[in-house]
């Protein structure tokens, strides 16, 4: 056997499809590191069924595929190919080619398949199996097994041997076994457990049914004397039966001639209560009347005493009003004249107050034009502007004196000013143009900002939108993932349980394992049955143990499986031969009557499917049982069929043929065969549903990321841009802020300039020469009229002291005058508005007074008349003796009639009281014959259902016992079981279930003692194989170690020890090694190269002693020195005509030692390519 091809797809940094081709002898594959080599060999050993995802440098599985790259989205699936020749079939299966595959899609759905065809793990692990190239062989060597060699316990080294020794398979046996012993031991304790339980049940249960037994033959013979009980009692009633029919009779007749004649006077009496009733309601109603005419008398009186009071009490008010209204009318014109004359008043005052009010402004006027106050501030004014003129006149002479000097000064600062000025003037137009451009640059800065912000906001919010339904899909995705993997989980747990055949008896297990070593042999009956879910409770309650019956072809294969279990003691089981087996169906009279009932379903064989060729075994099995929906449903259904057949329920009650029940439920119910058959392929169905789903979930969860990334970046964009953006805005606003100040600056400077040009011009002008003497002459003149106002306004300021005491006193006079009239005016005022106020009340007054009067007038007119009251008074007053004449006519004839009917009533009360009687006496006689009926009736039923007699039967001359006997017979049994006391009659037939169950549990007991006995035994055989296996192999390999150690060194010794020899079964294997000038030590005590030599070297001697096919070599050689590397590949080179080695490494020395070799490289990141190397070149560049 050797390698072929190895075709990867998507697995770790092969994201392309990758074919690679393995010719004869040695390949190698190199690449610097990082390029994905080591992927190759990984890529085998998983291919192989590796299962650990650490093995494979991985957290979990779904890390082998390719999770994508800068340039490249990640892959959904996983897949390689491995295509092994198996031409001299070394594998022990018919096929020349092998072509193993297996796929991994990322929601962690994988699938296996062996030359194109599905399969499983264990099919792949098993056709490896102890051929030195499966799982955990040394096929496949990295420089981790090389570590592994010398860094591992002793303990843990024996594996290597074992894997040599072949004794995988045995450790499996032995380990199942040990298993088996264990359920062996918990069965066992519990069988010894409930044995130990019915032991103690067992001996009350023995006292309770003997005292039970006891009972129950004193109950019989009780019972029999209470027959005859009975039986004479019930002839007594009859004898007295005839004699109270003719009694009841006697009496009934009696009270029925005392009834009639009750009948008849009562029917005189009802005639004459009807005529009195009329009469007495001719009464009332008369009595009626005469109460209306009485109290429409007695109203007529008072309302004409009433309208007369009233008329007198009216006239009086509307008198009363009228003159009200005459005084409220004198009242108001009276109001009206003071008003008028107020007003009058109020005119003058207002006249005499302006008056004086306007002399009073006169001499204020006056007073104020000649103030003393007003001619002083004057004269101080005047004397100040004295002084200021003579100040003035003293500078201009100082300023004549100096103006011939600061002339020729002045014309030297005009000239350089001016420079200045034009300066300053070009130098702020410049920074004014300046100062437009910078200022137009930070408002459009601005705007940008604006509106880059809100770009940024709007793509913030998306990202924060997009950001949350990423992270609720991706929690909803692995939400869902979970609950797939569970259900997954689930699913393989029922294949595995389903395949191990966990869960079908002993011997329907043991048989199903070994069915392939018998011929004929199809399987169990679930295995073949297809039913819909709605029906599987019941199909598994109505086959019950029947879903473990095997199928077999014929008799023969039957035949052949019993003599298998018998010859091994494997158990039992029931075999259907399918050449054998006839169907069983119901009769058509059944099924008609059945379907028109509430409930029917059908019939339990048309309600499932299996092959056409197993039609008989479903009839067999199912053809006589009905399917209903509930029990209440079946109980009828088999009573309309006379329990002719067994009904099933949809929920697993049962009623079985001739009417008995099986019902209720456990914790185990739904652990049966079909129940966990159907419930694996609900699982199946729905995890390939959530697979699905996920995977469209995972595709739209990708995509969101993928735009979500993408507007990541752009906000990141639009975050820097909006930062050099601001920076852009703060630099002009900070030059913007300079320019400003420079400008400011140069303006204060350009106006301080005008204006020294200014000043200096106008003070030059001002201080011209002649215009200083015009001056000085001028204000000479001005000190001359002030002088001359002084002496004026010092003259009037005299006669105005003498005149101001005058008019201060009579601006006095004149205003005391004025408060006066004011005061006045105000009081008139306040008079005013009161007399208002009263004219407007009594006008309100005065229009209630006119609506009273008006409505006393018109009740005066409304009254009525007295006369017309008096005439209706005498009507009423006759219309009263009418009807009191009457009355007394009617009185008269209710008081004759009310005589003759207490008399016919006292003669009703005494034919009453003899009916009571007779009623009394009849009826007592009816209760006693009722009574003396039921009594009959009731001893009648008891006999019939109780005791089988009828009542013909009762005329038997010989049933004519001793009443006396019997009452004492009676009471002596019923003492007899009250001392037995309470009994338990169920322990009579609880201790023969009890001993029944208990018989076969010990039977169970020694079955399962055997059985221990049998895997004990296999066991000692098993580690005795191990033993011999382990000790051979060991031995062949510390003598191949030895050999190759010493062409690996060019010299020294080396050798495997066993740290316990007597224990072969768990001793450790320890490496001891004399290098060449040596002394002997220990593999821990080498150094790092010597360790890799030794542990490479152990691996060679492995190969040699048990050689593989092909092994594959990941880099074993990268901890030895060139001249060991080269030692290694020459070595290699030895084992090429028996084994096909594939070499993975970046050593120049193994290099030119391969007949093939590839190169790994990565032209794009993250994804391997594979190429051809040119050795020739390769071998060359060495050299």
């Amino acid at each position: 056997m050797q390698l072929k091809s190895i075709e990867i797809i998507g697995f770790k940094s092969f994201a392309d499809k990758t074919l690679i081709h393995f010719p004869g002898g040695m390949t190698g594959i190199v690449g610097p590191n990082g390029s994905g080599k080591s992927n190759i060999a990984e890529s085998i050993r998983w291919v192989m069924g590796e299962q650990s995802a650490k093995n494979l440098r991985g957290s979990r599985m779904p890390d082998v595929i390719f999770s994508g790259s800068a340039d490249r989205r990640s892959l959904g699936m996983a897949s390689v190919t491995l295509t092994l020749d198996n031409s001299d079939h070394f594998i022990k299966t018919p096929f020349d080619t092998l072509k193993l595959s297996r796929k991994l899609f990322r929601n962690g759905d994988s699938s296996y398949y062996l030359n194109e065809k599905q399969c499983r793990l264990k099919d792949i692990t098993d056709l490896f199996l102890d051929t030195g190239i499966g799982q955990g062989s040394l096929s496949i060597i990295s420089q981790g097994n090389v570590e592994q060699i010398f860094n591992s316990k002793p303990e843990d080294r024996r594996s290597i041997i074992e894997n040599v020794a072949g004794v995988y398979k045995y450790k499996q046996h032995k380990t199942t076994a040990q298993k088996e012993i264990d359920q062996t031991t918990d069965n066992l304790n519990r069988v010894e457990d409930i044995i130990s339980e019915l032991q103690s049940q067992m001996a009350p249960l023995e006292e309770q049914s003997s005292l039970a037994t006891d009972y129950l033959d004193q109950k019989k013979r009780l019972d029999q004397f209470e027959k005859q009980q009975l039986i004479l009692a019930t002839k007594k009633l009859m004898a007295a039966s005839d004699q109270l029919k003719q009694t009841v009779a006697e009496k009934s007749d009696l009270v029925n001639k005392i009834y009639t004649q009750v009948r008849r006077d009562e029917n005189d009496r009802d005639k004459l209560k009807a005529k009195l009733t009329q009469n007495r309601a001719k009464i009332d109603h008369i009595n009626e009347q005469i109460l209306g005419a009485t109290e429409r008398i007695q109203s007529l009186k008072s309302q004409h005493q009433l309208s007369t009071q009233e008329k007198s009490f009216k006239d009086a008010d509307l008198k009363r009003i009228t003159e009200q209204i005459k005084l409220t009318d004198k009242q108001i014109d009276d109001f009206q004249v003071k008003l008028t004359q107020s007003v009058d008043a109020g005119k003058r005052l207002s006249a005499k107050i302006a008056a004086k009010q306007a002399d009073f402004d006169k001499l204020s006027e006056a007073q104020k034009a000649n103030s003393v106050s007003v001619i002083e501030s004057e004269i101080d004014q005047l004397r100040n502007q004295y002084v200021d003129l003579l100040q003035q006149k003293t500078d201009i002479k100082n300023q004549i004196t100096m103006k011939s000097h600061d002339e020729k000064q002045f014309e030297q600062q005009l000239g350089s000013q001016q420079e200045r000025i034009n300066k300053s003037s070009e130098a702020l137009g410049k920074l004014r143009i300046e100062l437009a451009q910078k200022q137009a640059a930070f408002t459009k800065g601005q705007s940008n900002l604006q509106e880059v912000s809100e770009q940024l906001a709007d793509l913030t919010n998306l990202m924060n939108t997009r950001k949350q339904a990423v992270d609720s899909s991706q929690a909803n995705w692995l939400a869902a993932l979970k609950i797939a993997e569970q259900a997954k989980a689930k699913a393989e747990s029922l294949k595995n349980l389903h395949d191990s055949y966990r869960g079908f008896y002993r011997g329907v297990a043991n048989l199903l394992k070994r069915k392939n070593q018998l011929p004929g042999i199809l399987g169990p009956v679930s295995d073949y049955l297809t039913i819909e879910k709605r029906y599987v409770k019941a199909i598994e309650t109505a086959l019950g143990a029947q879903t473990q019956h095997i199928i077999v072809e014929d008799n023969r294969a039957a035949s052949s499986a019993i003599h298998l279990l018998t010859k091994e003691r494997l158990g039992r089981v029931t075999l259907l031969p399918i050449s054998t087996i006839k169907s069983r169906q119901l009769s058509q009279t059944i099924i008609h009557e059945s379907q028109g009932i509430d409930g029917f379903i059908g019939v339990a064989a048309d309600l499932v499917s299996m092959p056409d060729n197993l039609t008989q075994i479903k009839g067999f099995l199912l053809g006589t049982t009905i399917i209903a929906d509930t029990l209440d449903h079946a109980i009828n259904i088999s009573k309309q069929i006379n329990h002719r057949t067994r009904i099933v329920t949809l929920d697993g009650q049962v009623v079985n043929a001739g009417g008995s029940l099986t019902g209720g439920a456990s914790r185990n119910d739904n652990q049966g065969v079909l129940i966990q058959k159907a419930e694996l392929e609900s699982l199946n169905q729905s995890t390939a549903q959530m697979d699905q789903k996920l995977a469209e979930n995972e595709h739209r969860l990708q995509s969101a990321k993928v735009e979500l990334e993408k507007i990541t970046a752009s906000h990141e964009r639009g975050q820097q841009k909006v930062f050099q953006i601001r920076q852009q805005i703060d630099a002009l606003e900070n030059q913007c802020q300079s320019l400003q100040n420079t400008v400011e600056e140069k303006q204060r400077e350009l106006a301080t300039l005008k204006l020294a040009l200014k000043n200096s011009a106008q003070a030059n002008q001002a201080d011209d020469k002649s215009q200083l003497v015009d001056r000085q002459a001028a204000i000479d003149k001005q000190v001359q009229a002030v002088n001359d106002d002084l002496d004026h306004k010092r003259v009037q300021l005299a006669n105005v002291k003498q005149s101001a005491q005058k008019f201060a006193t009579e601006k006095q006079t004149l205003r005391e005058a004025i408060v006066i009239e004011q005061q006045k005016m105000t009081q008139l005022q306040v008079d005013q508005a009161a007399i208002n106020k009263q004219i407007a009340a009594h006008q309100q007054n005065r229009v209630q007074l006119l609506k009273q009067q008006d409505h006393l007038a018109s009740e005066l007119s409304a009254q009525v008349d007295a006369g017309t009251l008096n005439k209706q008074i005498h009507a009423a007053v006759d219309n009263q003796r009418a009807l009191n004449a009457t009355q007394s006519q009617l009185k008269a004839t209710v008081e004759s009639a009310q005589d003759h009917l207490d008399q016919l009533n006292q003669k009703i009360q005494d034919e009453q009281i003899n009916l009571n009687n007779a009623k009394y006496e009849l009826t007592s006689q009816q209760a006693t014959a009722t009574k003396n009926r039921q009594n009959l009736e009731t001893n009648f039923s008891t006999l019939e259902t109780t005791y089988q007699i009828e009542q013909t039967d009762l005329a038997n001359p010989d049933w004519n016992w001793d009443e006396k006997q019997v009452v004492r017979q009676i009471k002596m049994l019923r003492t007899g079981i009250d001392e037995i006391g309470p009994v338990n009659i169920g322990a009579i037939q609880a201790l023969k279930e009890v001993s029944k169950r208990f018989e076969f549990l010990t039977s169970q007991k020694q079955d399962l003692l055997e059985a221990k006995d049998h895997l004990t035994a296999t066991m000692r055989d098993m580690d005795d194989t191990i033993t011999t296996k382990f000790a051979k192999a060991f031995k062949q390999v510390s003598q191949a170690f030895s050999k190759v150690f010493v062409d690996m060194f060019g010299g020294g010794e080396a050798k495997l020890v066993l740290t316990n020899p007597d224990d072969m079964l768990d001793t450790g294997i320890e490496i001891m090694v004399k290098p060449p000038g040596k002394n002997y030590r220990n593999l821990n005590l080498l150094s790092g190269g010597e360790k890799a030599l030794t542990a490479i070297t152990l691996l060679f001697a492995i190969i040699k002693v048990r050689p593989v096919p092909f092994c594959i070599l990941d880099e074993a050689e990268a901890a030895l020195d060139p001249f060991n590397a080269d030692r290694f590949a020459k070595y290699l080179k030895r084992f090429g005509d028996e084994t096909q080695f594939v070499v993975i490494t970046h050593r120049k020395e193994t290099m030119i030692y391969a007949d093939q070799l590839y190169g790994v490289t990565m032209q794009e990141s993250g994804v391997s390519k594979v190429v051809t190397v040119n050795l020739d070149h390769l071998k060359a560049e060495v050299s």
